[in-house]
């Protein structure tokens, strides 16, 4: 009889340890876990009830995790899942309105590379999110995303190729707007 209370015991702190660790992961990743929701979802009330449904969801389930270790990648899968899920039954269109505008000119062209990473198809957002803000490796992202490492890089390497285009088509303005600009103002000066 002794080993079975043994193990009863093993049990329930390995649970209680798991709850610690979720409670963990919920405090320190919860605005990480929100900017994913809200990259994919583009709605704040979407994005905020996305996160509540994933941590409900993760305490219900809890003892499904097999490796509490991985329990940020298993939060984030179980919020990719939501968010699909959530996403298929209204789909959204981007609003650029929606997103702060930065005060600073410096983090103007933050602010439009953020607001050109928000128009990209959900696909191609979801990975930039989870690579560059949120700093998970290919391997981490195609696990959470349930999708092949080399499909993670594939999108990746294309959302690379936008940003870059839609970078490049912004330095090729700025040169001649500032010049058009500067041209007008002489031109008002010589009148004047």
């Amino acid at each position: 009889h002794q080993p079975k209370k043994d193990v009863t015991i093993k049990m329930r702190t390995s649970e209680t340890k798991k709850q610690e660790l979720l409670l963990t992961a919920i405090t320190e990743h919860a605005d990480a876990f929100y900017r994913y929701a809200y990259s994919v979802l583009l709605n704040k009330q979407d994005a905020e009830d996305a996160v509540s449904e994933t941590i409900l969801k993760a305490f219900s389930h809890l003892s499904d995790l097999r490796q509490p270790a991985k329990m940020r990648s298993w939060m984030f899968q179980i919020l990719a899942n939501t968010c699909k899920t959530m996403q298929a039954k209204n789909m959204p269109v981007f609003d650029p309105s929606t997103i702060e505008q930065a005060d600073k000119p410096a983090q103007e062209s933050y602010s439009s590379l953020r607001d050109e990473i928000f128009r990209m198809d959900a696909k191609f957002r979801e990975v930039v999110i989870l690579y560059y803000y949120e700093e998970m490796k290919t391997k981490e992202i195609a696990a959470i995303l349930q999708l092949s490492e080399g499909t993670v890089k594939s999108r990746l390497s294309r959302a690379r190729e936008k940003l870059k285009t839609f970078l490049e088509s912004k330095t090729r303005r700025h040169p001649y707007e500032s010049s058009t600009e500067n041209n007008e103002n002489k031109e008002n000066e010589t009148v004047s």
